[in-house]
This record gives structure tokens, C-alpha cells and sequence, in this order.
């Protein structure tokens, strides 16, 4: 991928750009916000990592300039510890994912993962949709993990045809979506504990891929079920694991909690869905993002 990272602090910079040509990528640097939008404007990017904070522009202004553009590239924002308030301003405005500096390598491992796997993976021919009123299907399957940007691209194709979703917020929903649904396979299906994911990251999918191969492992399923009307979009993601105590679960509303590793996938999904709720035994989720009227 062709990669953007705007930051006005050279170790940053430096920091960003050798972890993402070691992993394959082409990189573009600038050291403030205009410079940055001048070299989106120019080159065939792909992506973006850019700071809160940065002169001339700042990384919120970046971010409406790139909608603006209506771009579907992926922005994650570079937050400042002190500042997590709007952090959350940027995820709210369009912002796909954040990292808090000083950036944890395993956080940004992960980060980059999802940016790449849903950037290669959701692709779909638009067709309209003048007079479907409403589609409800239900999916069952595995727990192959390898396949779930596949199964998110066919749950989601419509949604900016019914209006529910602009095109340039495609990309958010598939990724809180895939974030639903593995969070449904590995620690729900096949019990992998989130600290195995975050401090071991190769021998977490490894296990993974033993697990679901043996009892009672093996035959648990995903129910996926969907709703899309012109009003609004529902899933349902429910696995057959033990479940959660999910009233446990970090007020999203609270800024800090976006400081927290653990977590933040689900504080993410809550502040982008308009209603989310689980079932008492913590192993089905519904989430539910209403089309937004025009004032």
C-alpha cells in the first residue's frame, strides 16, 4: 500500500516510516498538515496515519478535507496522551482507528493489519437499488477466520444505496464489523484470551487455527443476521461460546477509556452505532446504525 504518515516530530516520522517499509509498503512523510494534504492530493494514497496535532492544518481539518475529497481511504489519527477528548472527536468524524503515543508497536502491528486486510478485501460491483425497500438474511458459518472480510463485503454492499451510509464510511462499518465477528470467533467460539492477541500475536492465530479443528471447538458456529431498510441497518453477531459480562464493559462515552488497549475495539463500535446491546448470556450482540436525516 501506498502509505501517508503526518507528523511534525522527526522521531515519529522516522518511527512510522522504517515499521511500515519493513513490512512492505510504500511511504510518503510529511512534517505538517498542508504538506500532507498536498501529497494526497498528488499521489495515488492509500492510507493515512497523521497527527492530532500538527501546524498549519491539524490532523481533524486533514481528516474533513479527505472526506471532503470524498475519499475512502482509511485515516487513523495519531493522538497525544493528554488529549483523548478529541480522539474521540476524530473517530466520530470519520477517523477508521487512533493510536495513542507514545505508539505501542504491538497496537500498531494491529492497527496496520486491519487497515491492509480491509483495504484488499472489501470490493464490490455498486448496483442500484431503486426499488428494494428492505433485505433480511441469515448466515451461518465457521470459524474460519481467513474469510471474514468476504462474509462483512456481502453484508454491507448496499448500504450506501439505501442511504443508510455514505460511501466514505464503508470502510468504518466493515472494520467494527470485523471487529464483531472475530471478537464472536476467537473469544467467543475458540476461548483465546485478548492478551494472547495483543502480546503474541503469532502463536494467538496459530492457536487459533488448532482450536477450531478440534471438540468442542470444531462445531460451534456464528449466526450473522442483518437487516437493511432505508431507515436504518441491524446486525446480529452470536456465537456459541460461554459469553461475557459485558454490563462490565467501559462507558464509551467517557474519553479516557480510549486511552485503554483492552476494549477498544468495543468502545469504538458503541460510539459509531447508534444503539448496541447484548443478550444476558453476553453471547450475541445487536448493533444498529440509523440513516442520518439531512437538517
Amino acid at each position: 500500500m501506498n502509505l501517508l504518515i503526518a507528523d511534525d516530530t522527526a522521531e515519529v516520522l522516522d518511527f512510522l516510516q522504517d515499521f511500515f517499509v519493513k513490512a512492505g509498503h510504500s511511504v510518503f512523510c510529511a512534517r505538517d498538515g498542508e504538506e500532507a494534504l498536498k501529497i494526497f492530493q498528488k499521489e495515488e494514497i492509500e492510507g493515512i496515519f497523521c497527527a492530532l496535532t500538527m501546524p498549519k492544518l491539524g490532523g481533524l481539518e486533514l481528516l474533513n478535507e479527505v472526506k471532503s475529497a470524498n475519499s475512502r481511504r482509511p485515516l487513523v489519527m495519531l493522538c497525544p496522551p493528554s488529549d483523548s477528548e478529541n480522539a474521540l472527536n476524530a473517530v466520530q468524524l470519520g477517523a477508521c482507528d487512533y493510536l495513542i503515543k507514545p505508539i505501542n508497536p504491538l497496537e500498531l502491528q494491529r492497527t496496520l493489519d486491519r487497515v491492509v486486510s480491509l483495504h484488499e478485501g472489501f470490493h464490490f460491483s455498486a448496483y442500484a437499488l431503486d426499488h428494494l425497500l428492505q433485505e433480511t438474511r441469515t448466515l451461518e458459518i465457521g470459524n474460519d477466520f481467513e474469510g471474514v472480510n468476504r462474509i462483512i463485503a456481502f453484508m454491507t454492499q448496499d448500504l450506501p444505496s439505501y442511504g443508510i451510509l455514505k460511501q466514505e464510511q464503508l470502510f468504518r462499518m466493515n472494520m467494527l464489523l470485523k471487529e464483531a465477528i472475530e471478537n464472536a470467533i476467537f473469544h467467543g467460539n475458540l476461548e483465546l484470551s485478548s492478551e494472547i492477541r495483543r502480546d503474541h500475536r503469532a502463536l494467538f492465530y496459530k492457536t487459533a487455527a488448532q482450536k477450531r479443528d478440534i471438540d468442542p471447538y470444531k462445531n460451534r458456529k456464528l449466526i450473522l443476521q442483518y437487516d437493511i431498510s432505508r431507515n436504518s441497518a441491524k446486525y446480529v453477531v452470536r456465537d456459541e461460546g460461554k459469553g461475557f459480562a459485558h454490563a462490565d464493559l467501559l462507558d464509551p462515552a467517557d474519553p479516557d477509556n480510549l486511552l485503554r488497549i483492552e476494549g477498544r475495539g468495543l468502545i469504538m463500535i458503541m460510539n459509531f452505532m447508534d444503539e448496541v446491546f447484548w443478550n444476558d448470556r453476553g453471547n450475541e450482540v445487536t448493533m444498529v446504525r440509523y440513516r442520518k436525516r439531512k437538517t
